[in-house]
């Protein structure tokens, strides 16, 4: 078979290249659509947000108060930063989520290479179109994270490794070193690389060599990285991680893991909502038909998906029902899910109609899943804005997941100062939060469970409670509720209420006076 350069002109053929930019397009446009413009990002985005702007403002590790493990991303992100020029910093916000949805449509390319090792230039862009148009992969890419670069550079190693060329599949464990920077997890696929590698000519005395010199180039990639964290962290963030991961799973480290029956529910719970809605049609055939003539390379494929996915056992045998986790294995899932269609396609011997029908599917099956699906961003503009009010107004209250989460994140004080870019470590968070027991980000074995207003306040008390926040959540404490409904408790004086503001986001503070309040016996 020929390698990669040799067979440039004919993967990249015109024809190919106008159709990969209409689906490129096309791509772009439906994630433009939904883009949150205005909306900063939160929670882990937040988190690389913080570490990336950081980073490019004092250009060393040394001076960012995050112990990320997975900081590639971020670093990666830091350069972007350096040659940005705002001083607003919902700015910088956006062009996290531009770099990330570039990075994400970019995909097709090597999406579209390993589709065409198994199945031709028109499949192929079917195969293309089956991970850029997926719902969960386009709302993945709008939220600054870090799977889109882990995706891309773990489906750029694999291609590379199927190539004949032993200069691309020294190249492959560069991409595999660089996906473990991004996310640690990615380590678990040094193991098939390596037994596949071994495995590819089993000329020995050949081979042994060229083993030593592919792993001493994926240490050379990897090393730089890990001193910093070591110097910086205290840890790897790699093997350190893993080794845990391991005693975890063994039982030497005590942990929450689930039983066997529980976590093969949120498994399959977890599974079912990350192929809905396309891949629960085309997976099914797409397996049989794509397993039943077996070669070198499905075989690797196979071990790259059954490696791939232990990350996610682990994470289901920890009780972590989270479908974005699912998201590394879309490129292969896409491989074989183009086999249904070649399938089909055998039979009526229609391989361009069809191709163009599939395609069109699939895009309008995405939009119906995003509208079906899609976030209020009206709503969460006006969380977001009456966020700042209550960072305004307040120093300590009671959470209010997940609205909450414009609050004591650092945004809502860089909102309020207006003045950007910073450093973290110059901001002070004003606001705090005492987390209820119906709060998902508390974990089991730390939450407090109160069954009354007199009794929150009065554990709240000794942590500097001043405010209560109060919204229209069904989701909330009775004793919230009650407060939202009826405000007149003799102790609490309402000091805002967003309704009064043109908000469609109801919420109300109130403010705690301790002189009428009476504690619990």
């Amino acid at each position: 078979m020929e390698n990669l350069i040799e067979s440039k002109s004919k993967i990249f053929s015109n024809n190919a290249i106008i159709c990969l930019g209409i689906i490129a397009l096309a791509g772009f446009l439906l994630r433009f659509f939904y883009f949150p413009e205005g909306i900063p990002v939160t929670l882990d985005g937040a988190n690389f947000f913080w570490y990336a702007n950081d980073l490019s403002i004092s250009g060393t590790f040394s001076n960012i108060p995050y112990n990320i493990p997975n900081n590639g991303w971020p670093t990666f992100l830091s350069v972007f930063f350096y040659f940005f020029n705002s001083e607003n910093f919902l700015d910088y916000m956006e062009l996290q989520r531009y770099v990330s949805v570039i990075i994400s449509v970019s995909t097709i390319i090597p999406m579209f290479i390993l589709c065409r090792k198994f199945c031709g230039n028109k499949l192929s862009l079917l195969g293309a179109s089956l991970f850029v148009f997926q719902p969960r992969i386009i709302e993945n890419s709008l939220g600054g994270l870090s799977e889109p670069l882990f995706i891309l550079l773990e489906l750029s190693c694999l291609v590379l490794f199927l190539q004949n060329n032993w200069k691309f599949k020294y190249l492959s464990f560069v991409f595999l070193a660089l996906a473990c920077l991004v996310r640690y997890e990615g380590i678990v696929l040094i193991i098939p690389l390596s037994i596949l590698f071994l495995l590819k000519n089993r000329d020995y005395k050949i081979n042994i060599p060229r083993f030593l010199i592919a792993i001493s180039i994926f240490l050379v990639v990897l090393l730089p990285m890990i001193f910093v964290r070591i110097e910086t962290m205290g840890f790897d963030g790699i093997f350190s991680h893993s080794v845990a991961a391991i005693q975890v799973s063994s039982g030497i480290l005590p942990s929450n893991t689930l039983n066997p029956i529980e976590s093969i529910s949120i498994l399959i719970k977890s599974a079912a909502l990350s192929i809905f809605p396309i891949f629960f049609i085309f997976l099914p055939l797409g397996f049989f038909a794509f397993f039943r003539n077996r070669n070198f390379d499905k075989y690797t494929i196979l071990l790259f998906l059954i490696f791939m996915s232990i990350p996610i056992i682990y994470a289901s045998s920890r009780g972590i029902a989270e479908p974005r986790y699912f998201l590394t294995l879309f490129p292969i899932l896409s491989v074989i899910s183009v086999y249904t269609v070649k399938e089909i396609t055998r039979k009526v011997n229609r391989i361009k109609t069809m191709t163009i029908v599939v395609v069109v599917a699939i895009l309008l099956s995405s939009i119906v899943y995003l509208d079906y699906n899609k976030i209020d961003y009206e709503y969460e503009l006006d969380a977001y804005h009456v966020g700042l009010e209550v960072s305004k107004r307040t120093s300590v209250i009671n959470g209010y997941y997940p609205e909450a989460k414009y609050v004591h994140n650092k945004i809502d004080v860089i909102s309020n100062l207006g003045t950007f870019p910073i450093l973290s470590s110059e901001i002070e968070e004003k606001v705090k939060r005492i987390k209820l027991y119906d709060d998902p980000t508390w974990k089991d074995e730390n939450r407090v469970i109160f069954t009354s207003l007199n009794e929150f306040i009065d554990y709240g008390k000794n942590e500097g409670l001043t405010h209560i926040i109060a919204d229209e959540s069904e989701n909330r404490p009775q004793f919230l509720k009650d407060i939202f409904k009826n405000e007149a408790i003799p102790y609490l004086t309402k000091i805002y209420d967003s309704s009064e503001h043109g908000y469609q986001y109801h919420l109300k503070i109130f403010q705690i006076d301790y002189e009428k309040f009476e504690p619990v016996e």
